[in-house]
């Protein structure tokens, strides 16, 4: 087997595991928390140490109930690190340079914190193409170029719009994606229970008898 073929079988199995819809549901939610760390800097200890520590375990707990019985588990073997692609390492080079842009200009007084504000959903709409390169490379599906393009053109849009105020700019944005985000993941994970419905086996047959 040629590492073309090896690469295609690794991404027709990431795609697999996609199916449930958990990445999109889990991710709408983390969008409609970061307002709240905006405004509350004072939850983001605990926000990191539930996402680091409990996050990983409420993940598994809900898929061994509604995912494993349907199609089973298999742990990947890692045999080595995960590679960092080069659109990747492009992103977040760039992320590096405005930041530091940002805090210089905003030292001398170039810009102030409603300018912050009012562009903070281009920012994070252009950073969300770091995701979107990522779900490309590791499903070979050019779709999820869409992600990135999407984010960046609703961020920037978001920004210029004069109808909403500069502090409110960054609410709008993640709050609208993570509706968008959840909207999308319960939609695939109704699909997935539907088209990978519980087979009781024997053993569960003899046991309630």
């Amino acid at each position: 087997m040629n590492e073309g073929s090896l690469r295609e079988i690794e991404q027709q199995s990431y795609r697999e595991t996609m199916q449930d819809g958990f990445t999109e549901i889990f991710m709408g939610l983390i969008f409609l928390v970061l307002p709240v760390l905006l405004v509350e800097p004072g939850f983001v200890a605990i926000f990191v140490v539930f996402y680091i520590i409990f996050m990983p375990q409420c993940v598994e707990a809900v898929k061994k109930k509604y995912v494993y019985p349907r199609v089973g588990y298999v742990k990947p073997k890692e045999d080595q690190p995960p590679k960092l692609s080069l659109g990747v390492a492009v992103v977040v080079l760039l992320i590096f340079i405005s930041v530091i842009t940002v805090f210089y200009m905003l030292s001398i007084g170039t810009i102030d914190r409603f300018f912050i504000y009012k562009w903070l959903p281009t920012v994070f709409g252009f950073i969300m193409w770091g995701p979107s390169l990522y779900l490309k490379d590791k499903t070979g599906q050019i779709r999820y170029y869409l992600l990135g393009a999407s984010t960046s053109l609703t961020g920037v849009a978001v920004s210029l719009s004069p109808s909403i105020p500069a502090e409110m700019s960054m609410a709008v944005f993640m709050v609208g994606w993570g509706l968008v985000f959840l909207v999308l993941g319960t939609v695939r994970f109704t699909l997935f229970i539907r088209k990978y419905p519980v087979i009781d086996t024997p053993e569960d047959d003899a046991g309630e008898q």
